[in-house]
C-alpha cells in the first residue's frame, strides 16, 4: 500500500475528517443562533394596511382615495424593555461560538497527532517487515546450504533441523509483523478519516 507523505495526510485529515466536519456544522448552527439573538435586540417597526371593503379585487379599489373609511392604517414600534437580558443571550451565543472553535482546534490537534502516531507506527512496521523478509531469505539460504552439506556427508541432521527451526520461527515473526503492519495501515486510514481505494 502506498501512503501519501505525512504532511499531506495530516492536511487532508484536517479538511475531511468527519469529526472535524461535525464542528463546522455546529459552528454554522451557532452562527445562525447568534444572528437571531442579535435580531432580538433591535427595535421593531411594523407598518400595517388593511382594506375593510368586500372582495379581493384590488384593481377596483386603486382608483379610490387611500384615506377613505374603508381602509385601516397602523404603525407599531417597539423596543425591548430588558436589553440586559438580550445582550446577555447575545454574548452567550458568541461565547458558545468561541468555545466550539476552541474545541475544534483542540480536536484538529488530536487528529493530527493520532495520524502522526499511526504513520510512525506504519513506517516502523514496514522497516521491520523488510528486515524480517531479508532475515527469512538468509535463513532459507543457510537451511539449503546445511541440507547440501548433509547430503554430501559433511553435516548432521541436528544442524539441518536447527536451521529449519530458525527459518520457521522467522517466518512466524514475519507473518505477525505483516499483520501488525496491515492493522497499522487500517488504523492510519481510520485516524485520518480517509479510505483509499
Amino acid at each position: 500500500m502506498n501512503f501519501p507523505e505525512i504532511e499531506q495526510l495530516a492536511e487532508e485529515a484536517q479538511k475531511s475528517h468527519p469529526e472535524l466536519q461535525l464542528y463546522t456544522f455546529k459552528l454554522n448552527t451557532l452562527e445562525v443562533e447568534r444572528k437571531l439573538k442579535f435580531q432580538e435586540l433591535l427595535p421593531k417597526l411594523d407598518l400595517k394596511y388593511n382594506q375593510l371593503g368586500k372582495g379581493y379585487n384590488i384593481a377596483s379599489t386603486a382608483t379610490r382615495s387611500w384615506f377613505d373609511n374603508n381602509y385601516q392604517y397602523g404603525v407599531n414600534f417597539s423596543i425591548p424593555l430588558r436589553l440586559s437580558q438580550g445582550r446577555g443571550e447575545y454574548r452567550m451565543a458568541r461565547l458558545k461560538i468561541t468555545e466550539t472553535r476552541l474545541e475544534q482546534s483542540n480536536k484538529k490537534v488530536l487528529v493530527v497527532n493520532k495520524v502522526r502516531n499511526y504513520y510512525n507506527q506504519l513506517v516502523n512496521y514496514k522497516a521491520q517487515v523488510s528486515l524480517l523478509q531479508r532475515t527469512y531469505a538468509n535463513y532459507l539460504r543457510l537451511q539449503r546450504g546445511e541440507e547440501t552439506r548433509f547430503f554430501n556427508g559433511e553435516s548432521n541432521l541436528f544442524l539441518v533441523n536447527s536451521r529449519e527451526n530458525k527459518a520457521i520461527e522467522t517466518m512466524i515473526k514475519l507473518t505477525e509483523m505483516a499483520v501488525k503492519y496491515n492493522k497499522a495501515a487500517q488504523a492510519l486510514q481510520w485516524a485520518a478519516g480517509i479510505l483509499w481505494r
